[in-house]
């Protein structure tokens, strides 16, 4: 039947051809371009920095690439770096899907623009109230808080009430935790009236009130402009 159908010819088995590395460097505004069409070519060797933050629609990077410092901050469904890339000095991640890159992996890690360890960038389970407050470098002690989480952090190393007041879904409170050598942490921590479900949320510690706190989330600088029917 085969014979047949091939004119006596057996056809020939296809081949995967290996991908054309390209040899030409690319700029980064370039390759972030191909990149996000889903037109990179692999081997792509990019000059400089390539920002491919807030991609959302980005799943995949090609293989073989190489840039000199690579920013994919908040590229929420990116969840693995691919075969071959090499990225001269660092790899920027806060907020990508990326969870785990290995044990030895030889990349230099940064979190909203502060250098961090694969235990800070994957393991923030790990991390303690007590951890933040033995950190004395100011910009990664306000990475270590984000990652942990304020709700966990003021669970574990308590706060200041600086005002109470009731809405909607009961009682809230503006909370704030001082540093020496820092500005204090000022949150609010409201109850959602639907769901019930407590959210903290940072402020400016510069807040005095619920209301004030409130407003400034809702986005009046003016707390008095700030009257709604239901706040949630």
């Amino acid at each position: 039947m085969l014979n047949l159908m091939s004119n006596g010819r057996v056809p020939k088995k296809l081949v995967k051809q290996r991908p054309e590395e390209s040899d030409r460097p690319v700029s980064a505004q370039l390759a972030r371009k191909l990149i996000l069409e889903h037109r990179a070519g692999y081997g792509m060797r990019v000059l400089g920095h390539l920002d491919l933050s807030g991609a959302s629609q980005l799943y995949h990077l090609p293989e073989n690439l190489t840039c000199e410092t690579l920013d994919i901050s908040d590229c929420v469904n990116l969840t693995h770096l691919p075969k071959g890339i090499h990225v001269t000095h660092w790899i920027e991640l806060a907020g990508s899907g990326i969870t785990n890159l290995g044990t030895g992996h030889g990349f230099v890690l940064r979190w909203r623009g502060v250098q961090v360890s694969d235990r800070i960038a994957f393991e923030s389970q790990s991390i303690t109230g007590q951890d933040i407050l033995n950190t004395e470098n100011v910009e990664l002690r306000r990475v270590l808080i984000e990652r942990m989480g304020y709700e966990k952090f003021l669970q574990q190393v308590g706060g200041l009430i600086r005002d109470r007041d009731r809405d909607a879904g009961g009682e809230r409170q503006l909370i704030y935790i001082p540093f020496e050598d820092d500005e204090a942490l000022m949150v609010l921590k409201v109850i959602c009236p639907s769901t019930k479900h407590t959210h903290i949320l940072r402020v400016p510690p510069d807040m005095q009130t619920c209301h004030q706190a409130a407003a400034w989330i809702a986005g009046f600088n003016n707390p008095d402009d700030y009257n709604p029917a239901i706040e949630a």
